[in-house]
């Protein structure tokens, strides 16, 4: 039998009067998720800004927790577009700058950014996502729970780790843990403490001015299987045949993968199934919508959506015939679309 997994948290709520803890040592920000425990290879990153990937480089601006020696950060645009993202050696630190910001999209969305682009390698990218979604009014660290580790105590209630749990003040799934911002852990044998407290660090980054790094050059086809097989397969081999590379999306891929490209066809109007309408009716206007119902096909430009220099193209018919007309009718259009990035 598998050993019960427990974690040990100790929570100092009363701090004695009059102690100082420097600012430096945690956050209580809701709106910062750092992922510890992740193995990020800085000197490719770095390589990568003379591929246009624009970012800064700077030195521990996110609380380093006692840990000896100082950090360099790349500090970017998150791609999910509503956030800054912040990578060291051995972390990722994202700062959302919007209410709307979704830490479980942003999270994915970042991480896999980054092993698209092969800083990192394999992790648990669903669980970190999923665990990056508890809600906190103090932000979240992330943490990958060490080998050894028996038992999660929590005041007076325990906890196997192998279990999902969550509380107000953790959170733990398939072997990762999220606790408040402004706290610390630590391992000793096989209970993991985690110590609450009441410093607070800041963490200012503005990344108005940088633009997106999209890691696939391939142009993105983002169509569901209807518009696929009746006209998307016919778009990809034209395209190809004419020496460019298409990768093709399903309609659920979409919101993660959407940052990763300067060039997104979408093939479908508004009311298509398999959840493509719903994409293309948030690009649309009314008046776009009305056209395509009453005289269609179009072809929509939509440009500057996720970041700058980033064009879709929407084509679009009143049925799937109509899309299968547009987009054929259009491939020159298509072609030097393509060319003027």
């Amino acid at each position: 039998m598998h050993k019960m997994h427990v974690m040990k948290v100790a929570i100092l709520g009363l701090l004695m009067a009059g102690m100082i803890f420097p600012a430096s040592c945690c956050l209580s920000d809701p709106t910062v998720t750092v992922i510890y425990n992740l193995d990020v290879n800085m000197e490719l990153l770095k390589l990568l800004s003379k591929e246009g990937f624009s970012f800064q480089l700077v030195e521990d601006i996110v609380p380093s927790f006692g840990a000896p020696g100082r950090r360099e950060f790349a500090v970017y645009r998150a791609h999910y577009g509503l956030a800054t993202a912040m990578v060291a050696s051995d972390m990722v630190a994202l700062k959302a700058h919007e209410e709307k910001y979704d830490w479980e999209t942003g999270v994915k969305t970042e991480l896999l950014f980054l092993q698209t682009i092969g800083v990192i390698g394999y992790i648990d990218v669903g669980t970190i996502a999923q665990v990056a979604s508890w809600d906190t009014a103090s932000g979240r660290n992330l943490f990958l729970v060490p080998e050894g580790v028996d038992t999660v105590v929590l005041g007076d209630d325990q906890y196997p780790a192998g279990q999902s749990v969550t509380t107000d003040y953790l959170c733990i799934k398939n072997e990762w843990l999220a606790v408040p911002g402004n706290a610390t852990v630590s391992a000793q044998g096989n209970v993991l403490t985690v110590t609450l407290l009441r410093c607070g660090g800041e963490i200012i980054a503005d990344t108005s001015k940088l633009s997106l790094f999209g890691p696939f050059r391939e142009v993105i086809l983002v169509c569901n299987s209807i518009d696929y097989e009746m006209t998307g397969k016919e778009l990809r081999t034209i395209l190809t045949e004419k020496g460019y590379r298409v990768r093709r999306l399903s309609p659920d891929e979409f919101n993660v993968y959407r940052w990763f490209s300067p060039r997104v066809v979408l093939l479908g109007g508004h009311e298509a199934p398999e959840g493509m309408g719903d994409i293309v009716a948030a690009l649309l206007s009314q008046s776009e919508k009305q056209m395509i119902e009453k005289t269609g096909p179009y072809l929509f430009a939509v440009d500057g959506r996720d970041f700058r220099k980033q064009s879709m193209i929407i084509l679009a018919g009143k049925d799937r015939e109509g899309t299968h007309e547009i987009t054929l009718s259009r491939i020159d259009d298509i072609v030097m679309w393509i060319e003027a990035y």
